[in-house]
């Protein structure tokens, strides 16, 4: 015999408003027991918990959404390691002397992409932006993913490409007519390759929208008014 005869009712409801209903109706009537109530609770919060989930694994930060629109193709225009004169000019905690770093632009100089940290993503000669941690490498048939990332997006030109530009063609000893090429961009894009290094803490403000944190605070917050509600109406 079927211990809890009505919790087919529950996972039948339509939505989170007819998984209400049906609670305080049960409790009312005094036939459903708590692990039946939690179950309930349980199938009415998880969409939410799913889509927060999601949100953060796939988000992209809002001044970066038309790269996803975008099909130009980036072309790789130097590779370096991050000079200690960068660190202290512009004191970015995210990455340190001697880290590897490259420069992409586009053929239409619209924006420059700077790869920040060791990531599979500096054998791409050519690549195309998916997303925060997905990229097309030479062709669309070759996609590389990474574990973490985070990016910063500029809708103006920015000044840490062209220095960066300049030391690497020093570092390589090539010409400068990608230095004068930065110089041209519209916009500039920053990409930083998170790992167990103090990057990491970088993931926490960037990689995760505002609104995807109220939603996880919120919910053990709901949670517990949901369980109080459940407890008054079982004592009435």
């Amino acid at each position: 015999m079927n211990k809890y005869p009505n919790i087919h009712k529950c996972t039948n409801t339509h939505g989170p408003i007819g998984i209400l209903v049906f609670l305080v109706n049960s409790l009312w009537m005094n036939r459903m027991d708590r692990s039946v109530v939690v179950f309930c609770l349980f199938l009415c919060l998880l969409p939410d918990c799913m889509l927060a989930t999601k949100e953060m694994e796939n988000y992209v930060p809002e001044r970066c959404r038309y790269l996803r629109s975008h099909e130009e193709v980036l072309q790789r225009k130097c590779s370096g390691h991050y000079p200690l004169v960068a660190v202290t000019k512009f004191r970015d905690t995210f990455i340190e002397a001697g880290e590897p770093f490259a420069l992409y632009m586009t053929a239409s100089l619209d924006y420059v992409l700077v790869l920040m940290k060791a990531s599979p993503l500096h054998n791409c000669q050519k690549m195309r932006f998916l997303d925060v941690t997905s990229f097309n490498c030479g062709d669309k048939n070759n996609t590389v993913i990474l574990k973490s990332a985070a990016m910063y997006c500029f809708p103006f030109h920015i000044q840490l490409p062209d220095d960066l530009m300049q030391m690497c063609l020093m570092e390589n000893d090539m010409n400068l007519d990608p230095l004068k090429e930065v110089l041209k961009t519209k916009r500039g894009v920053i990409h930083y390759a998170l790992g167990d290094n103090g990057a990491e803490r970088l993931g926490l403000g960037i990689g995760i929208g505002i609104g995807v944190w109220l939603r996880l605070l919120a919910l053990p917050l709901s949670i517990s008014i949901c369980m109080g509600m459940v407890m008054v109406m079982q004592r009435l």
